[in-house]
């Protein structure tokens, strides 16, 4: 079978590589000039590593086990990590189970109440009925108001702006699942890995794979087109060495957003994309984020995460990547930081010259922290954007049925995408599990 994959992420391609490996002949396109989506790699000068931050957790099985059929499961290397919260202009270690007893932010009861909550909700909760509840409904009667207006609150505000009250409870209920299922019953402490040079080490390993198996890659190639022929479908991108080529294929997997999707569609196609709006209503609003990447001769804290909740520093957290990975194989001994800032994917922010996001984040967010940080010192200091990241679940939306899997209409076209992940937060292991679940299933008739 002939097919095209619209979109060169992560997704995009492993699903060429499952295809190809499945014997049917691939080609991908990607508008951007180079392949990994939000997984790219980004060239910081003296090294080298991912353009927006990435970990990898030890139950990440579908991720892990693609890995191993790439050869590079010998290259994941672990840490043990921390993690700290900001409030009150003071920095609180959140590392272990002793740092939570010692935080001092909350009362005794209320650690009593949110180590509790967090216990049930991992262990006993029922996602499929999260959908209908806000965050903010069910955090507060788990937790308590207190703990809700001390604790979860800035946290939500922080990473969802506008929509902090309107998103629903299965987006903690996953965040809660996959950040606890990361940390060692002993000790408490999280265990986190990556790849020894980062994405672009399983980036690379994935289009020679693909090119081994007779793919064809082309980036710098934009759908214009997707229209029904008599094959299949035929579509029309953008090749940067031959002009605007059309093609025909049997079938198209289109792995972007429903709204881009909208975009180049023929009219018979669009009753497919609607029907999978209907199905993953999350596609309907996502996140986006421009995030500021510094390279510093020295660390700033000791953590890999340090959350914000504080409501005036304007930052999702802080982010620092050489407490995770090794600074002297990886950076030269330098410190990686990433500075987001989550936003709604239309906020006007996203018009902003880069120097104006630049100036935004540093002095309404790091300078906050860190009065005394001299960007101009910087080795590298570049805003980094995406629009859509994160197909957000709201509670205003219609919930999708427990019974409808995260499949898509049959046909020759075929979407896709992030909004199918069910109760989930958005990372590279669900990522590459949908592609496997897709795969074995019959599509919807």
């Amino acid at each position: 079978m002939k097919v095209a994959v619209v979109g060169g992420g992560i997704l995009g391609l492993t699903l060429g590589y499952r295809l190809a490996s499945k014997g049917d002949q691939v080609d991908i396109l990607e508008a951007e000039p180079r392949l990994g989506g939000l997984a790219c790699a980004q060239d910081y000068g003296s090294f080298v590593w991912d353009r927006f931050y990435h970990c990898i957790l030890p139950q990440d099985t579908a991720l892990i086990a693609l890995l191993t059929d790439l050869g590079l499961a010998e290259e994941l290397r672990w840490t043990k990590t921390g993690t700290g919260y900001y409030a009150d202009r003071q920095f609180h270690s959140m590392s272990g189970n002793k740092d939570f007893l010692k935080f001092p932010l909350l009362t005794l009861w209320d650690k009593f109440r949110l180590g509790s909550a967090i216990l049930w909700a991992t262990r006993f909760a029922n996602p499929d009925s999260l959908y209908s509840v806000s965050a903010q409904d069910w955090l507060t009667k788990l937790c308590g108001e207190r703990a809700y207006l001390r604790f979860w609150q800035p946290l939500l505000k922080a990473k969802f702006g506008p929509y902090h009250d309107q998103v629903a409870a299965v987006f903690i209920y996953a965040t809660l699942v996959r950040l606890f299922g990361a940390r060692s019953s002993a000790a408490g402490k999280e265990s986190l890995g990556y790849v020894r040079g980062g994405y672009r080490r399983i980036l690379g390993r994935l289009q020679e794979r693909l090119q081994e198996k007779g793919s064809t890659i082309h980036v710098s190639s934009p759908a214009v087109s997707i229209a029904p022929d008599a094959a299949g479908c035929r579509i029309v991108f953008e090749d940067p060495a031959e002009g605007r080529t059309t093609r025909t294929y049997d079938r198209v997997y289109f792995t972007a957003p429903t709204k881009l999707a909208r975009k180049v569609v023929d009219a018979a196609f669009l009753p497919q994309v609607e029907e999978i709006e209907r199905l993953h209503p999350t596609s309907k609003t996502y996140l986006g984020v421009a995030c500021l990447v510094m390279v510093l001769d020295k660390p700033l804290t000791p953590y890999y995460v340090l959350n914000i909740g504080e409501p005036s520093v304007e930052l999702t957290g802080l982010i620092e990547m050489t407490n995770l990975i090794n600074p002297q194989e990886e950076t030269g001994g330098r410190s990686l930081i990433y500075l987001p800032r989550y936003m709604d994917s239309d906020a006007p922010e996203f018009q902003a010259s880069d120097a104006s996001l630049r100036d935004l984040i540093l002095d309404r967010g790091l300078k906050r922290l860190f009065p005394d940080v001299d960007a101009n010192r910087a080795h590298y200091c570049g805003v980094h954007r995406a629009r859509y990241v994160q197909p957000l679940p709201l509670v205003r939306q219609a919930s999708p049925a427990p019974s409808e899997p995260a499949k898509t209409p049959a046909g020759p076209f075929r979407i896709v995408n992030t909004s199918m992940l069910r109760c989930a937060t958005l990372n590279n292991n669900e990522v590459v599990a949908l592609v496997d679940r897709m795969l074995a299933e019959p599509a919807a008739s």
